[in-house]
């Protein structure tokens, strides 16, 4: 008896791991959470036995799905156990849906919803322990359930907070107290009952089917703590040996029967009850649940909408199948159809030919006629040579017996020589005529021969044409024949496949509504989310403008062909998210930072982008505000070309000069606006006027009302944007380059393109004063990948001292520090109008994409996030007079 019940066990664990096995060929929707973000995305995943492969793509049809080789996985593990599960901060899935693949470098972490979490996780489990050397774990049918009943019941318990012991203990209790207020409706308790009979039947039938091969990896690991501080983890298990198969098996079945049939009395017992208080609470009006029922039938609700999931999903997966199914017929139809185009291509191909062939057979006729022809005149011609040859040899003849009968007569000699000349010429002219008739008759022997070797190549001909015609007649029926039973297989087919494609529209209509809905709603929360981002964006420009912190920007440059090159396979240095926010990535420490700023701006962004962000800022100065934009960063990172840029894509400088001139002829009856324009530079802490050559002393001096400038600069006076072209090209051809391992045109000295603005009323003669600082700084630079020596390695020490000294003063202002050191140098001095006093401040910080420069990269955005932190104060306007 045990080894009968042994060998059905066997047979059927055989069984259900083939059935696991084919549910996992066809593959079902599945969810993949990543490590790096500890978010998850939805793919359709299925197995590949053949080669050992997991893949996974956005449809089963994917031209290119991604996979993994399950022959170098080395375990498996039930629950959200890994390292990636406990990273999320709420787990979108239920716990017993979750399992893992761990392989010896990384991890595949996946949920599963409803029922075939068994499915993947049993059928993966035996394919890894037939394929993989190295996978040493295993869970049987029976240790799997109670992991996940483990699993359901630890969840529960921690939803409300407690132990899975206290969680026990309490619903006991409640269920000692009042036994018969846990019910449920008939339907569904009749439902549970059957399957709690097919759950203790299957487990009667085929209680182990799995021997454990290890238990390294099958121990429980501890969970994630909540957030009351508590602890949970499942009971440690034994290293002790296993029981013999025999008692164990015996064990299990005697206790799922105890527990089966304290269930069923359990439930005859709540039912037998609730049947008798039923009247009582009907006729005393009493709520018809408890709160613990309630909480009860909540729970159980749950489980009946996972339940009907579950069954939803099988419905989709079957839809999906009989689509394929569809598909293939299709398929199978189109390929029907092209075999029939080819073979008709074949059929006038097959009739043309056979019309060439009937075509030369009649040529072959007519050139036979034509032979016979010419033989009967070639004969008759033949027989009048003949003729003609006896007639002339019977002339020879009488004329040889007149000759003798003459020589005998003793006619006269003279007459007879001149009669027998005469003969003799007649004769020789005889004898001409006949070596002509007996050429021309050999001519025509030989002509009668070819003609007889045309007419038997002419009549082997024929007969090859005739079998071939008659093997063509024969194909081309066999061909008819084909074709029409291609054509009507191609109308079953397409009749089927309408008939599928029907069945399926109307299967897929309610999802179709509801995927239409979803949409909709979609579409309403993204435009909502929008709204409220605009919104979130003006208010946020708002509270920076009362606060006056210093706006910042970051933008990063298109990766360089030579840096490309030399960039290492792997994750991206820069991410981007929404529009404000980036990351870097340092592969020497393998983490990434995340840093948020006003705006962003991606390596594809165009120089009109940018200035349709700093355009709102920089118009301001018209109104009497002060304003300054600079730009910072490493050398060779773009900074040159957002503020000058070149004549086909202008920068900063010209952008804002263009629009300020288009403001003034828009208020050009009501306002006059004069601008005037200076250009410097320092260059080695000395300030340089660019709108000369022969340069002389400059230095910054502080105004009574505690601005700073520089006298003695030339400004210069435009009326136009022509002129702004003009003045900008004279200044930028005076401007110190020099060409470094970064950068071919580095800029050695900081630009200040300096633009004042006086707006006078018509109505009121009311004067607003604004001034524009648009600056260009120099790179920070490292000089063992510049590869400067002599002079450019002294202007680089003076560019790194200025940058410090900014740093310096940027900290102060953080820290808000009694004193802040502008006099450090040039750079903070002529800054400390934008730094210190009232202006609007925007910094654009340029970044590098490239790996290589990632340690300047972190050094600049950490930077700019101090600089983001300092408080100007609100700006104010500057403006005089009026009526």
């Amino acid at each position: 008896l045990w080894l009968k019940s042994l060998t059905s066990s066997r047979s059927a664990g055989i069984e259900r791991l083939a059935a696991h096995l084919q549910f996992l060929a066809q593959g079902t929707t599945a969810y993949k959470y990543n490590y790096s973000n500890s978010k998850r995305m939805r793919r359709h995943f299925w197995v590949e036995a053949s080669a050992a492969e997991l893949r996974w793509g956005k449809t089963r049809t994917d031209e290119s799905p991604q996979s993994m080789d399950l022959t170098s996985c080395v375990g498996i593990i039930y629950g959200p156990m890994t390292s990636t599960f406990q990273r999320c901060s709420a787990l979108e899935d239920a716990p017993w849906c979750c399992f893992s693949l761990l392989f010896p470098d990384r991890t595949l972490d996946l949920a599963v919803a409803g029922d075939a979490v068994a499915q993947w996780f049993l059928g993966l489990q035996q394919l890894l322990l037939e394929r993989s050397p190295g996978c040493v774990t295993c869970l049987s049918e029976a240790q799997f359930v109670f992991r996940r009943v483990q699993h359901k019941l630890r969840h529960a318990a921690h939803g409300q907070g407690l132990t899975v012991r206290a969680f026990l203990v309490r619903q006991l209790r409640a269920l000692a107290e009042d036994p018969g207020a846990i019910v449920r409706p008939a339907g569904e308790q009749k439902a549970k009952g059957e399957r709690r009979k097919s759950v203790v039947k299957r487990a009667s039938r085929a209680p182990e089917d799995c021997v454990a091969v290890g238990h390294a990896a099958t121990e429980p690991r501890p969970t994630a703590k909540p957030k009351d501080g508590m602890s949970f983890a499942p009971p440690p298990r034994g290293d002790a040996a296993p029981a013999p198969l025999q008692t164990e098996v015996e064990a299990e079945q005697a206790e799922l029967k105890r527990m089966a049939a304290e269930l069923e009395q359990q439930v005859e017992e709540a039912s037998a009850k609730l049947e008798a208080i039923r009247p009582r609470w009907d006729r005393e009006g009493l709520p018809p649940m408890m709160s613990m029922l309630q909480e009860t039938l909540r729970m159980d609700g749950v489980g009946w909408q996972a339940d009907k999931c579950s069954e939803l999903e099988r419905e989709v997966v079957a839809l999906q199948l009989s689509n394929n199914t569809a598909q293939r017929q299709v398929q199978d139809a189109e390929r029907v159809e092209k075999q029939l185009k080819r073979l008709a291509k074949q059929y006038k191909e097959t009739d043309a030919q056979v019309q060439a062939m009937e075509q030369e057979l009649g040529a072959a006729k007519a050139g036979a006629q034509s032979e016979e022809g010419a033989k009967h005149s070639s004969t008759a011609a033949l027989e009048r040579a003949q003729v003609q040859n006896m007639h002339l040899e019977r002339r020879a003849k009488e004329l040889e017996q007149q000759l003798a009968e003459a020589t005998r007569g003793g006619a006269d000699p003279a007459l007879l020589v001149e009669q027998n000349r005469k003969q003799a010429a007649q004769l020789e002219h005889l004898q001409g005529e006949k070596a002509a008739l007996r050429q021309k008759l050999q001519a025509i022997i030989e002509e009668i021969g070819l003609l007889q070797r045309r007419r038997q190549e002419n009549e082997r001909k024929l007969k090859a044409s005739q079998g071939l015609s008659q093997n063509l007649v024969a194909m081309l029926r066999d061909l008819q024949g084909v074709v029409g039973g291609l054509r009507a297989e191609q109308t079953e087919v397409a009749s089927l496949a309408r008939d599928d494609l029907r069945r399926l529209a109307d299967d897929f209509m309610p999802l179709t509504s509801a995927v239409q809905k979803v949409s909709v709603s979609r579409g309403n929360f993204e435009q909502r989310y929008r709204e409220l981002a605009e919104e979130r964006k003006k208010l946020h420009n708002m509270v920076l403008e009362l606060k006056g912190n210093i706006r910042v920007f970051v933008r990063v440059r298109p990766m360089s062909e030579k840096e490309k090159a030399g960039e290492v396979a792997g994750e991206n240095t820069i991410t981007f998210a929404e529009d404000c926010k980036l990351s870097v990535f340092e592969a020497n420490t393998a983490r990434r930072k995340w840093f948020e700023f006003d705006k962003a701006f991606q390596p594809k962004c165009a120089q009109q982008e940018v200035f349709e962000e700093v355009k709102p800022l920089a118009t301001s100065v018209l109104d009497g505000f002060n304003v300054c934009i600079f730009a910072y960063g490493q050398t060779g990172s773009g900074k040159t070309f957002t503020m000058t840029g070149n004549k086909e894509n202008p920068g900063l400088n010209v952008r804002v000069l263009t629009e300020l001139f288009r403001i003034r002829e828009a208020r050009k009856l009501d306002t006059d606006i004069s601008i005037s324009l200076m250009i410097s530079e320092i260059y080695n802490e000395c300030i340089k006027d660019l709108f000369v050559t022969k340069q002389k002393k400059l230095d910054v001096k502080q105004n009574p009302d505690g601005s700073n400038t520089v006298p003695g600069l030339t400004e210069i006076a435009v009326d136009s944007v022509d002129a702004v072209l003009s003045a900008m090209s004279e200044a930028s051809g005076n401007r110190t380059v020099m060409a470094t391992d970064m950068n071919e045109e580095s800029s050695r000295s900081h630009s200040i393109v300096q633009v004042k603005t006086v707006c006078t009323s018509k109505k009121d003669k009311r004067e607003y004063i604004g001034k524009i600082n648009l600056i260009d700084l120099a790179g920070s630079e490292n000089v063992n990948k510049s590869g400067v020596t002599g002079q450019g390695m002294k202007e680089a020490q003076n560019i790194n001292k200025s940058l410090s000294a900014l740093g310096d003063v940027i900290q102060a202002l953080v820290a808000k520090t009694p004193h802040i050191p502008y006099r450090n140098s040039k750079l903070t001095m002529m800054l400390k109008d934008s730094l210190g006093g009232d202006c609007k401040t925007l910094m654009i910080v340029q970044c590098s994409p490239a790996q290589a420069n990632c340690v300047e990269t972190l050094s600049s955005l950490n930077f700019a996030a101090r600089a983001r932190n300092v408080e100007l104060g609100k700006a104010k306007r500057n403006v005089k007079g009026g009526d």
